[in-house]
């Protein structure tokens, strides 16, 4: 008969609890086993994915913003342009004056030509008046004898240009030219440019050619 004692020595060998594991022994699943003490033992890499993430702060970046902000307000205020001294005012004269100008400069009546020389001097300066005056008078005669007649009307008028001195206006003017030798009147328009230059705080026409 064999005896069962080495065999019951073995199974209670079995049944006794194996000694403690280590720190680097600790079975898989343990929850002890994560340093942090996280239970879920999880990773950030992990949980995205193992992409980081890139932290960018916003208080740095507004700030640099806002100097840029700042620096581009005060180079536009140190570079504007300086103030012109002509005014909305300015415009309005220069352009009255070359509309009652040209009319009183380019229409006459033989009969009244000594009226019409008198107001040429009055809206003229330089070279222009001299020039026109000179017209009237070596045509006097001829103008006398074909009962010439020319009224010069303003049909648009526009300032381009105007400082405290001169000032340029473009104008659409339509002149009806009447005489003995024929009785049905002539209306011809002209597009030109007048210059002007201010005499004695006074606009006067200083130059005119056609466009």
């Amino acid at each position: 008969m064999t005896s069962d004692a080495p065999t019951r020595a073995r199974e209670d060998d079995d049944a006794l609890p194996s000694p403690a594991a280590g720190p680097d022994e600790r079975p898989a699943g343990d929850p002890s086993g994560d340093p942090t003490g996280d239970p879920a033992g999880r990773d950030d890499d992990a949980t995205t994915g193992g992409r980081g993430r890139i932290g960018v702060p916003l208080v740095p970046v507004l700030g640099v913003l806002l100097v840029l902000l700042l620096a581009a307000g005060a180079w536009l205020w140190t570079s504007r342009p300086e103030p012109s001294s002509v005014t909305t005012a300015d415009y309005v004269e220069v352009l009255q004056a070359a509309r009652s100008g040209v009319v009183d400069l380019t229409s006459f009546d033989h009969l009244t030509l000594d009226d019409d020389i008198a107001q040429i001097r009055r809206v003229a300066t330089g070279d222009l008046l001299e020039e026109s005056v000179a017209q009237l008078e070596q045509q006097r005669d001829r103008f006398t004898e074909v009962q010439a007649v020319v009224n010069t009307e303003v049909i648009g008028a526009g300032v381009t240009r105007a400082d405290d001195t001169t000032g340029t206006v473009l104008l659409v003017i339509q002149s009806t030219q009447q005489s003995a030798a024929d009785p049905r009147p002539s209306i011809v328009k002209y597009r030109i440019k007048v210059e002007l230059q201010k005499v004695d705080d006074r606009w006067l026409l200083s130059g005119i050619s056609g466009l």
